[in-house]
């Protein structure tokens, strides 16, 4: 089968297509042929291979494990012995480890069924932006129905689902985003958009609730946009070196006593990865996607995820 590998780290020009064995499902596992897989930011940082915690992981100074990919849709070819929920034939989404290929293996927790109705590409798009922005809106947000919530990074690939998420817990949402993206994150869902280039969001407030995917600014000025109880929730670090923002994180953390400013790394988990299903379904979320490429054209799919100006997510297809 061919897959895309990365045997160093480095910028796009690392990754080939080569021909390996397609693997064979054990235990928990489930053989999936890939017809769509997405990427994201945490594939970039691992094909990179300038954060420690991860060369850890994948291998130092070389990478060790070649795979690339995760979020991916497709149809169950094999399942291992221990598999009860899937069966030859089903169509699925979820992740699987070397996703960008025409077979991926993913432990049976990490999928669930696909709705009939959503699309190969638009449900290999969700796993990793849905959950983030389910998981940070509702468990780390506490978001609640009226709240007032700002989206910072309105337009990504962990934005485009949190308005509509935030949405679905009938928020009022106010969307930053640029101007090429006004449009679109107004069809999504958002009640008031914020054009960066033109307004500045700090004094927009209070926001009950601030979702941000940017990360290019002191926590104190997210702190002052926020209300009494309000609670900020910090996704990424578009707007800065990844390992500064760490460190900015770590040091606003140590230094502060009443904790209004949280982060974390969204977890796959069945139970969320239904929600977003049933979601698709009653039209209450939905995919945005900037632009497909073959596999064969990945590189040029990372690169276009590395630039940070994606409009909502950028998708391989494998098949069809």
């Amino acid at each position: 089968m061919k897959a895309i590998l990365a045997r160093r780290y480095g910028s796009p020009d690392v990754l080939t297509l080569e021909e390996v064995d397609q693997p064979t499902p054990e235990g928990d596992q489930v053989l999936v042929k890939v017809h769509a897989a997405a990427t994201n930011p945490s594939y970039w940082h691992r094909m990179e291979g300038k954060i420690p915690m991860l060369r850890q992981a994948y291998g130092d100074p070389e990478p060790t494990d070649h795979a690339m990919g995760g979020d991916c849709a497709g149809t169950v070819v094999a399942v291992g012995n221990d598999v009860t929920r899937f069966a030859v034939g089903d169509a699925v989404f979820g992740a699987a480890k070397g996703a960008f290929a025409e077979f991926a293996l993913a432990s049976e927790k990490a999928l669930v069924h696909k709705p009939e109705k959503v699309s190969f590409i638009d449900a290999a798009a969700i796993p990793t932006g849905g959950l983030t922005a389910l998981q940070g809106l509702r468990d780390q947000g506490h978001i609640t129905s009226g709240q007032r919530v700002l989206i910072i990074g309105a337009s990504g690939g962990v934005g485009i689902y949190a308005v509509q998420i935030a949405k679905s817990f009938d928020a009022q949402v106010t969307a930053v985003c640029s101007t090429r993206n006004i449009d679109m994150v107004t069809s999504i869902g958002a009640d008031e958009v914020i054009d960066y280039t033109q307004q500045d969001w700090d004094g927009t407030g209070p926001y009950d609730l601030i979702l941000d995917m940017v990360g290019d600014r002191d926590f104190e000025v997210y702190v002052k946009n926020l209300t009494e109880t309000g609670r900020m929730v910090s996704i990424g670090a578009l707007g800065m070196d990844t390992m500064a923002f760490i460190a900015k994180m770590g040091g606003y953390k140590a230094s502060e006593q009443e904790e209004k400013v949280f982060s974390f790394i969204a977890q796959f988990t069945t139970e969320d990865l239904t929600t977003l299903a049933e979601l698709m379904v009653s039209g209450a979320i939905k995919s945005v996607i900037d632009r497909t490429f073959p596999l064969e054209e990945t590189a040029a799919a990372m690169a276009m995820q590395g630039g940070k100006r994606v409009s909502g997510k950028v998708v391989v297809v494998i098949d069809g």
